[in-house]
């Protein structure tokens, strides 16, 4: 009997040893598909709040839903259908009337994807951008534009409210809501696709993707939005959320107002991954000191983020090593911004 249980200690540790490595291994397995929050790292900011406005943007209609000011604005109107949750996550800040309704925050009242687009080029004068590939962490690179929610407050008739539409997002994995954040213009593509016609025959015929899609403002990586997201985390979904405590009501009316916006610090990027202040090379010491200075302890940005101009040949992975480099100087800096990255020409 002795002899038995003096046996069966070894083997039982040997059990609990291999276990032990096999459930480090996991862990270790699953840091390394997700990474830690490079967000985490950044100061905690106030949360954002409405703000009471005298009337709405002033515009005319260009179509159905759709207002434009020439040189100043484009304005979609819709609908709150979540302000809160859900549970499996938001996917789009909006989608055109016929779109995701179960994964996005507004419903806008425009139901032709071709249409805003137009108004977009005509308003904005904005050309095409690179839509940000899905789960691969790409980010969008185009024109960044400021995207403001209006609507009027249902307790007090007349009295209208606006907040940056970012600010109505809020992120799990940080447990807070964004800051003012812009999105960045990348209008869509267009792509062959295999459609099955009436007498049972398959034509390839080339589709414009806002229309199959109809994520208008996208919050996760979606290559057919017409607007990406700038989130660090954009590149898988299931963590942002309706932040319920600044959000308007599911059933309110609303409108998003879109402009061009210059951003407070530009960067310049180049093949090779460098950042440049006009021809001056950026070093961790400067981009530190920069990011300090216009996001940092008593700066108050409108928009806290920061242009990355880069080329279109400039190849998309250098796009990931900047962004890297550049929230974790933000860190060291104790400056909350993000990177966004804007086509010095478009394709």
């Amino acid at each position: 009997m002795t002899t038995f249980s003096f046996s069966r200690r070894p083997l039982i540790f040997v059990i609990v040893m291999v276990l032990s490595f096999n459930c480090q291994g996991v862990l270790n397995s699953s840091e390394a598909a997700n990474p830690p929050n490079p967000l985490l790292a950044l100061p905690e900011l106030p949360r954002a709040t409405t703000q009471k406005i005298p009337a709405p943007t002033k515009l005319k209609e260009f179509a159905p839903g759709v207002s434009v000011g020439i040189g100043q604005a484009v304005a979609l109107t819709g609908t709150i259908i979540i302000d809160q949750g859900p549970i499996d996550g938001i996917e789009a800040l909006a989608c055109l009337a016929t779109g995701k309704t179960h994964e996005s925050l507004v419903r806008l009242d425009a139901a032709n994807g071709q249409l805003v687009k137009a108004a977009f080029i005509a308003a904005l004068g904005v050309t095409d951008g690179m839509s940000a590939p899905e789960n691969i962490g790409h980010p969008g690179r185009g024109m960044p534009l400021r995207v403001m929610i209006e609507w009027e407050s249902p307790d007090a008739p007349g009295t209208w409210r606006a907040v940056d539409a970012s600010s109505l997002i809020r992120d799990r994995a940080t447990d807070k809501g964004y800051p003012a954040l812009p999105f960045i213009y990348t209008g869509s593509r267009f792509l062959m696709v295999d459609e099955t016609m009436p007498d049972g025959r398959v034509q390839r015929k080339e589709r414009f993707m806002l229309d199959n899609t109809k994520s208008v403002v996208g919050i996760v990586d979606e290559p057919d939005a017409l607007l990406a997201s700038c989130s660090p985390g954009a590149f898988f979904d299931k963590h942002f959320e309706a932040f319920s405590a600044i959000c308007p009501s599911a059933g309110t009316k609303v409108r998003l107002v879109f402009t061009k916006v210059t951003l407070p610090l530009s960067l310049r990027m180049n093949a090779a991954a460098e950042l440049f202040v006009e021809d001056h090379l950026v070093s961790d010491v400067a981009l530190d000191a920069l990011l300090a200075k216009h996001y940092g302890q008593g700066a108050k940005p409108e928009l806290r983020a920061v242009a990355v101009l880069v080329d279109l040949a400039t190849p998309r992975d250098q796009d990931i090593i900047v962004r890297a480099r550049i929230l974790a100087a933000a860190a060291r800096a104790q400056a909350w911004v993000v990177p966004v990255f804007q086509l010095i020409a478009g394709p």
